[in-house]
């Protein structure tokens, strides 16, 4: 094994696949390098998901050998809370590629976890880091302003040409007191909830390109 080790940074396991019978691949995400596949060898039974590691690996190639996984918070998810992380994850792995370092990611899909071992409201939840995720990688969301939006105005938006206001009902309309909530993460009325889970449905999708969301048909 050649090179030396990186240096520590945190992260998260989104998933885990038996490599051999005693490895597996790792596909992670950390603060610094972003998403990253690693081998781990052994049990590493720390080296689970839902819980926020320091991490260092060594080796050239896609396939590095995880050196350091020490615990360092478990975000305890149950029933409904881990499916909806399960979904955050599948999310983090079909929208961003590898070594593509996003500084915002990691924070957001902590700040899911804790807010769902919280046993806050799940839909709240996914839609506030949705949105979180996404914002890095749609150059039209970071020019939505809460305070130049009209509560009473539905929008629609499209990702190559932003927001434009349209009539109530038509395809990927969303009130603006919903988008306003969206964009300031706060919780959407509840009048509103479906509407907004349509309109971030859309959105990724756009961004996913065709790629299916295994988890979604479970929320």
């Amino acid at each position: 094994m050649s090179g030396a080790a990186t240096a520590v940074t945190q992260g998260v396991v989104l998933h885990a696949r038996a490599l051999r019978e005693n490895s597996r691949v790792l596909e992670l995400l950390t603060g610094e390098a972003g998403r990253v596949a690693a081998v781990v060898r052994g049990k590493a039974g720390s080296v689970q998901p839902f819980v926020l590691l320091d991490l260092a690996w060594r080796g050239r190639g896609e396939l590095p050998t995880l050196q350091v996984a020490e615990q360092q918070r478990v975000f305890p998810l149950t029933g409904r809370t881990l499916v909806c992380g399960l979904y955050l994850n599948e999310l983090v792995l079909r929208l961003y590629p590898r070594e593509a370092p996003i500084p915002e990611a990691l924070p957001a899909l902590l700040t899911a976890y804790a807010r769902l071992a919280a046993r806050e409201r799940a839909d709240v939840v996914l839609r506030r880091a949705e949105w979180a995720l996404l914002l890095p990688i749609d150059s039209g969301l970071e020019h939505v302003d809460a305070a130049e939006l009209e509560p009473a105005v539905w929008y629609r938006y499209e990702p190559e040409m932003g927001l434009e206001p349209t009539a109530p009902g038509r395809a990927g309309a969303i009130a603006g007191e919903a988008l306003v909530a969206l964009a300031s993460g706060q919780s959407v009325p509840d009048n509103y909830a479906r509407p907004a889970r349509d309109f971030m449905r859309a959105l990724i999708d756009h961004h996913l390109a065709g790629r299916a969301l295994r988890t979604r048909a479970l929320l």
